[in-house]
């Protein structure tokens, strides 16, 4: 790998990413500058790689959850207000709606954000949303709890908005991909085997 770094590249990356922004990689390098930029390129590459599962999970598990919604609840469940759905859901609802002018349900499942889906596997749905429809997103493997399935996607909801805002993710991200190619195994086999086969998280 071509390495563009000098004493001179180094103060001005120094100065262009802030220390602030360095400390953690500063802490991991014993505060050696060249050494800290080196894991930060090497943070960057791995954030690159983690794009493509993160995005076969987030679009997977937006579409079946509004599959189990939509075989339960209407194709329009978004806004027949069938489903008992909490204050601040539909207002994320409302709001992606405002951005259209003639909403179809598929514009709406692109609009909503990976923190609505998200929150629907909460525990306040337990008793609704989830007993009476969204368990059957997630039978494979003998299927799973809620709480796990809030629990694993939350953890990956905080991982990605990590990536997407240029955090540190190195200490965590191996055990992370892991996590999340297996959690596109609970709802699709087939699924979780195309994004393994085109991730390439390992080879960075």
């Amino acid at each position: 790998m071509n390495i563009l770094r000098t004493a001179l590249i180094n103060a001005s990356l120094e100065r262009a990413i802030s220390r602030e922004r360095l400390a953690k990689y500063l802490a991991e390098t014993g505060d050696n500058l060249d050494a800290a930029l080196g894991l930060y390129e090497r943070n960057t590459r791995l954030s690159e790689a983690l794009y493509s599962p993160l995005q076969s999970l987030e679009i997977c598990f937006r579409n079946i959850i509004h599959l189990q919604m939509s075989q339960t609840y209407g194709p329009d469940w978004l806004t027949n207000g069938v489903p008992p759905l909490a204050r601040a859901t539909e207002n994320s609802i409302q709001d992606a709606c405002a951005d259209f002018n003639n909403p179809t349900p598929g514009d709406l499942v692109a609009e909503l954000k990976f923190s609505f889906w998200v929150s629907l596997l909460g525990r306040g749905y337990d008793a609704t949303l989830w007993r009476r429809a969204l368990y059957r997103g997630f039978l494979i493997g003998g299927g799973k709890k809620r709480s796990d399935v809030h629990s694993r996607f939350n953890a990956i909801r905080r991982f990605r908005n990590r990536v997407a805002h240029h955090e540190p993710i190195f200490v965590s991200a191996t055990q992370m991909h892991q996590e999340i190619i297996e959690a596109i195994g609970w709802m699709c086999a087939d699924t979780q085997a195309w994004a393994a086969h085109h991730s390439r998280f390992d080879t960075i």
